[in-house]
């Protein structure tokens, strides 16, 4: 079996963002003692952010090569950096399928999954490929990592499931959100990996399989670790080594939307790799959030969440997951972007009194 050019291929995925991922790709470039290759996964961004990014690598002089569907390597090849164009937005996990599917068929050992508003700081990759060079169980790990607007607290510092399903929270354990300390170090045990920053074994992710399509935005990560740990693989955070990552950059301008993926994509994750007790209170809390914000409507903190929160839930019974969502972006985007943390149990009634659904 003819070998990859290096070890480890770097998987970035952008849509619509050229300042980002160039800042994300200078840091890379600025990498020491590992040597890799950048596969930059193009999700159907409009040609103004394409072409940005591949004037700024002409520029610099970045050699780069256009991934066809079925690019197997040449072993004398030398760029450094291969682009690959998706035909439509694929959202988040899916997004990333084409790059690790490039990355298999080129026997890269390592796949590593960085996120474009991610900056990543000079000898990172270099450490993380040591801790699977010496530990051949690793089947993924995590870097800390920092908010980039606060590069004092942790935005990751490991997953804890727990509980977490049943009650429809946020898988993260004790750490994050907390302020960094000397405490925070060395070598944990996660129950998953964070996706946007993430260094895979390949052969972990080639017997586990790609990203599940069933996922849009959100808990794709979770998942995709849980059918690594079925096949014998362990996860890891190596708290040691940090990252920072402008947070949920491509959602956080449509405040609404994000909470309708946070909670749909909770209840898909719970019907996935939830035990019969997760599902039943899993759901079951869902249905008793949805009834608290009826009852609280009279409060804006309540009122604005209610529709997305309805049609979280009404999506989910519909199985309107991934393919829905890559099909309706737009409109979903449309619909969502006119509430806000403002928005009444009158606006609400309008709304409907209007027609207005997606």
């Amino acid at each position: 079996m003819k070998k990859a050019l290096n070890h480890l291929a770097v998987v970035v995925l952008f849509w619509n963002d050229s300042e980002k991922t160039i800042k994300c790709l200078k840091s890379l470039f600025k990498q020491k003692k590992q040597k890799f290759n950048i596969v930059l996964v193009d999700n159907n961004s409009d040609q103004i952010y394409s072409k940005k990014i591949l004037d700024w690598l002409k520029n610099k002089k970045i050699d780069y090569g256009k991934v066809t569907k079925n690019s197997i390597l040449k072993k004398n090849n030398k760029k450094k950096l291969f682009y690959i164009k998706n035909r439509i937005n694929f959202g988040c996990g899916l997004g990333h399928n084409p790059g690790y599917i490039f990355c298999l068929k080129n026997n890269y050992d390592y796949i590593a999954r960085i996120d474009n508003d991610m900056i990543v700081p000079n000898d990172v990759l270099f450490q993380l490929v040591q801790r699977l060079k010496k530990n051949k169980f690793i089947a993924a790990i995590s870097p800390k990592v920092m908010f980039a607007d606060n590069p004092k607290i942790i935005w990751f510092g490991g997953t804890k499931i727990g509980n977490n399903l049943k009650l429809q929270r946020e898988c993260s354990n004790h750490i994050c959100k907390k302020k960094d300390s000397i405490e925070f170090r060395g070598l944990i045990k996660t129950d998953a990996v964070v996706g946007c920053a993430s260094l895979m074994r390949s052969e972990f992710l080639k017997k586990a399989g790609l990203s599940d399509p069933d996922f849009f935005y959100g808990e794709e990560d979770i998942e995709l670790s849980h059918r690594f740990k079925k096949i014998g693989g362990s996860l890891y955070v190596d708290l040691n080594q940090k990252i920072y990552h402008s947070v949920s950059y491509t959602v956080n301008n449509n405040w609404a939307k994000t909470i309708y993926y946070n909670y749909k994509y909770r209840l898909l994750l719970i019907k996935k790799i939830g035990s019969v007790a997760d599902k039943f209170f899993g759901y079951s809390t869902f249905i008793l959030k949805l009834l608290i914000m009826f009852f609280l409507s009279f409060r804006k903190k309540y009122s604005s969440r209610i529709i997305q929160i309805f049609y979280a839930g009404l999506h989910f019974v519909q199985k309107k997951y991934g393919y829905y969502d890559r099909k309706k972006y737009r409109s979903v985007d449309n619909f969502f972007s006119k509430i806000n943390k403002k928005t009444s149990i009158k606006d609400i009634i309008n709304y409907f009194n209007h027609g207005k659904q997606i």
